[in-house]
This record gives structure tokens, sequence and C-alpha cells, in this order.
């Protein structure tokens, strides 16, 4: 049933907060005529009531909220925007839209300073009037979610004919058509995530005015939520990366916290197979340089996702939030479109239980993850992963794997290549066949990642490699599906992390007669050769990798320039290649030990 709002005059006052000029907070009560009646959207009234205890508890908290109301501040001067396209998209203007909204509302509802409603108002009648939203649904569901929440967190601010309006829009312009689902509800990637939240949220914020529209659609979303989040099975490897995993996954936090706020629960959305796991991979993802396991269509730069902020605090593991803690004292990710979300969701609790040095998990996209410290900036990381090509936002990556010691990267992901640089150019982007310009891309092939090719030739975009676990600390990835069929009988590669080195081993049985192995790593060191041990540098730290094979050469290939016109350039990025030819019988090894140079 919708919230009433007779029953939420009870609750609660909520109290303002006025920033100081040293960024502490200090309280002023509402009075009773300012008092928030509609229903409360994502974040509770003691979020936004604890907020300044909170902030003067926790120093980082502190300077998270103090920089989020100071942009809100500056960007007043910004014009409102406009329907403008993008490569044929308006998805920039929509997430900008969040941004701004969120930010002006949250910045308001703490400070109670009128000049940020009148432009949180501004910016959202002006999205309201386009002439039309977004056509491309994704686009579609981001635009709603914006207006969603700042039309809730606002709501008893704006007058009766803003919230028409604004109300008018949401319903005319975006939930109506999902009143009964939309084919992007049963998506198996991302876009079910997306999408099913974003209008969930807009159905909820006009629910006690469109109570049966409200419902069909929170019916129709019911049906098909867990069809997307059967992508964290069976223990949280999200397989589109963990950019996406911030992405997907931050939309289903929205919509458990969304539905939280109303009589019915969260329909166990939290307790899907894998998904609280998928923190822990999220986590472990990001080394100690602070940058991602960049695998499929992910970058190696931190975000600050609301979501890990939320599950840190669901799961009471105020540790999933350590990389974070940094990037708040570095001033980095502050600008998140949902990062009002993520000061009001900060967990009060600190320290709490340290994560395991390991994480490995199966699913679409199998990996394991190790490091030899959570403290230690100069600890050794190593990361690995199987699967590749046919999945969603997938490379041909299967085995490739990335390396951190003291502090840097040695060995690399390219990691995506822009969406619009290549759907410019006429590149076949979302056809995963064999035949597709998609695979011509030189940061999606096999050729640029840090694994494995026979002649030259593409992975299999059919076959996926699959990994076990020998002991904690050692994996066996099966390479043999992700290889053309006849270039070899069996292809493994096995990790093994040890106190002092990483050791990889790999191992071809039936290749065949004549064919060209090729091993490589990308790397930003500089590289110098000796024999069978290649000796890398950079900032003054060096690394060794010694190879052991029969008939090997090593080499160097500088990839930093683009390979075709669509490529974009790889600044200072470098192969390390060995190439070897298999026995008379077909079979060739070859081991790689990295240590300290």
């Amino acid at each position: 049933m919708p919230f009433k709002r007779r029953e939420f005059l009870a609750a609660m006052f909520p109290v303002a907060t006025q920033l100081t000029g040293c960024g502490s907070l200090q309280l002023i009560a509402e009075s009773p005529s300012t008092v928030q009646i509609h229903p409360p959207l994502l974040a509770s009234e003691s979020d936004w009531s604890s907020l300044p205890d909170r902030c003067k508890a926790d120093p980082d908290l502190d300077r998270f909220n103090a920089a989020l109301l100071a942009r809100a501040r500056t960007d007043i001067a910004l014009p409102p925007l406009e329907h403008k396209l993008e490569n044929g998209r308006l998805l920039g203007v929509s997430r900008e839209f969040i941004r701004r909204s969120l930010q002006w509302a949250f910045a308001y509802r703490v400070t109670r300073e009128r000049v940020f409603l009148d432009r949180a108002r501004q910016e959202m009648l002006a999205v309201a009037a386009f002439s039309e939203w977004p056509e491309h649904y994704l686009e579609l569901a981001e635009t709603i979610t914006g207006m969603a929440i700042s039309y809730g967190w606002l709501f008893n601010d704006l007058s009766a004919d803003d919230r028409a309006a604004l109300r008018a829009a949401i319903v005319g312009k975006g939930i109506a058509q999902a009143r009964y689902g939309h084919r992007a509800f049963r998506s198996t990637n991302n876009w079910s995530q997306v999408c099913i939240g974003g209008m969930v949220l807009g159905a909820l914020a006009v629910e006690e005015d469109e109570p049966a529209l409200a419902a069909d659609l929170l019916a129709a979303a019911r049906q098909g939520v867990f069809i997307g989040l059967n992508a964290y099975r069976p223990d949280g490897a999200y397989p589109e990366g963990p950019n996406y995993w911030s992405y997907g996954t931050s939309f289903t936090v929205l919509l458990a916290a969304a539905l939280r706020g109303r009589k019915g629960g969260d329909w166990g959305l939290l307790d899907a197979p894998g998904f609280r796991r998928s923190a822990e991979f999220y986590t472990h993802s990001i080394g100690p340089s602070g940058k991602h396991f960049d695998f499929a269509d992910s970058v190696e730069g931190q975000e600050l996702p609301c979501a890990i902020v939320y599950l840190a605090r669901e799961l009471d593991q105020p540790a999933l939030l350590t990389a974070k803690r940094e990037m708040i004292r570095k001033q980095q990710g502050l600008s998140e479109r949902f990062a009002p979300l993520s000061v009001l969701w900060w967990p009060t609790k600190t320290g709490g239980n340290p994560l395991p040095a390991s994480f490995s998990a199966q699913g679409a996209q199998p990996l394991a993850i190790w490091r030899s410290s959570w403290s230690d900036p100069n600890a050794w990381w190593f990361a690995i992963k199987a699967g590749g090509a046919a999945h969603s936002h997938a490379h041909m990556d299967a085995g490739s794997f990335v390396l951190e010691l003291d502090g840097l990267r040695w060995a690399k992901d390219l990691g995506m290549q822009d969406y619009g640089s290549l759907e410019s150019r006429g590149i076949d982007l979302w056809n995963m066949k064999a035949d597709s310009t998609r695979w011509q891309v030189f940061r999606l092939s096999a050729q640029a990642h840090n694994t494995l090719t026979l002649d030259s030739q593409p992975h299999s975009v059919r076959g996926m490699a699959t990994l076990r676990m020998l002991a904690e600390r050692e994996a066996l990835i099966d390479l043999t599906p992700a290889l053309l069929p006849g270039q070899a009988t069996q292809a493994t590669r096995r990790a093994r992390f040890l106190d002092d080195a990483v050791q990889l081993d790999d191992e071809l049985l039936g290749a065949r007669a004549g064919s060209t192995v090729r091993w490589a790593m990308a790397t930003e060191a500089e590289v110098r050769v000796e024999g069978t041990t290649a000796f890398l540098t950079q900032q003054g730290k060096r690394l060794a990798v010694q190879f052991e094979g029969s008939a090997i050469q090593l080499g160097v290939l500088d990839i930093s320039a683009p390979r075709q016109d669509f490529d974009h350039p790889n600044p200072n990025v470098r192969q390390l290649v060995v190439s070897g030819k298999p026995a008379a019988d077909g079979s060739w090894k070859l081991s790689a030990r990295f240590s300290r140079g």
C-alpha cells in the first residue's frame, strides 16, 4: 500500500544543517511549517538528522560532505541543461542532470539556503520541459531517476504548480510506457538493473497520485528483476567488470533502498545469490595503487559508487570503504552523480574485521585475486581471469592477468575504448559474432591482452575458459575452450601466488605443427631483455620476469600508437612478448616467475 502522509506526520522532524567556515556542520531545527511530509525516498529521516553528528565523528565524511556542498555552490553559475545529443545520445545530459539535481536538493536539505532550492527547481523544470525525453531506454531511466529523487527530496518546498509539472513529466514522458513492463526488464545485463531501478523510483515518487499506475509497474518490475540479478551467481564476480558493477549494483541498491521506505520490503533483492559477496569482488578488484582490475569494458580509475557505501553499511563491514577513504583524502571521486546518497548512507562504524587476502569466484567470468597485505602500500597484488568473449561487454581476455608491486602496476590491461569513438566510425560494437568489426578493435582483441595466442589468431567468440582453485593461492585455468578449434587439444595456465613472487606456468598439448605461440604482457615500464629474463623499471622501482622454456625468444613491442584509424592510442604502453614453437609432438611449456628486480 502507498505510504500515507498522515502516517508520516508523526515521524521525526527533519533537521537542517549549515556549513561553517571550517567545513563542519551546525544543527538548525526546522519549524513545523517546513517539515517534509512526502514519503521519504532512499534516505530516512535518521540519515538526514544524524548527518551533523556523523560528520563531527568522521573526518573523512566531513571532508566528503564539505566538498559536495562547495561543488553545489560553485555549480550554481552553470547554465541549465539543454536537449543536446552527443553521438546520437542524451546519456551525458541525463547523468549530468542526476548530478546537478541531487547535489542541489541535498544542499538545500542540509543548509536551507533558498539559492539551492531555486537552482534545483530551475534545472528540474528545464529538463521536464524538454520536447521529448530520451528514446534510448537506458537514458530515459537515468533521467527519471534524477527527477524522482529530487522531486521526493524537495516535494514540500515546491509549489503545487511545480509539482504538477514535474509529476506530469515523470508520468507522461517516462513511466507510463513501462506500466506493464518493458523488454529491458528481462535483460540479463546491467540494462535490467538500471531500467527497473529508474522506472520504479519514478513510480514511487508519484505513487500517492498515481496508485494504479505505480502498482502495475511495480508488479512488472518485481516479475523481471531477478533475471538481471543472475549476473551475480554463484558467488559475486560481476561478469561485466568492476565499473559496470558500480553501475548496475548502484541501481539495484537504489531500488532496494527505495522499496525499504514503504510497506512490502525490498523483495529480497540483497539476498539474490552472490549479490552481497559482490561487494568483496569489487573491493578486491582494486589494487594497492588504487587502480582496478579493468577487465571487460572497465577502466583502471576508481569511482566512488553509492553501492559500495550502502553495502558497507548493510554488511557492517567498513573495511569495504578503505580505498574510498583514501580517495576522499585525495579529493577524488567526490563529484559522482550519486555522491549525496553516499554521504547520507555513510556508515557510522569504522575499523571492523579485515577482509581476507584472497578472493576467487566462478560465474561467467571466473577469476582469482590475491594480495600480500591490505595495509602495506608496497604489497604484491595479482589478479587473473578465465571466461572470455561470450558475454555482454566482454573482451577476448581469457587467461589475462594484472600485477602490482611497490604501489605500481607492472602488468596492465588496456581497458575499454569509448563507445562513441567506435560507433561514430561504423564499428558494429554490439555484434558479438566472429566476423563482427567489434573484434577488430585492438583493445578488445586477444592480441592486446596478457594471454596466449597462436599464429596471431583471435580467441573464440563462443568458448569460455574455466578456472579451478587448486589451493587457496593457486588457480588452474583451462584455456582450451577459448582457443579456435584445431589450435591445440589442451591449453592450461596455472597461477601461483607465493610469499615473494608470482609464478605463471603455461602448457599446450596437441598444438598444430609449425604454429607459433605468443605470450604477451602489456606494461608502462621500461623493459630491458637479457637472455631469458626481462628487467622492468618504472619510477625507480624494478621487477624481474624470468622465463623458462625451450626455444623461446623475448622481445618488446611498442603498442602506444593506434593500429587502425578507429583505435585509440595507448600512451607509453609496450608489450613484453615471448614467442616459441611447439615440439614435434605438439607440446609447449613456458614458466614465468615475477620477482623484485
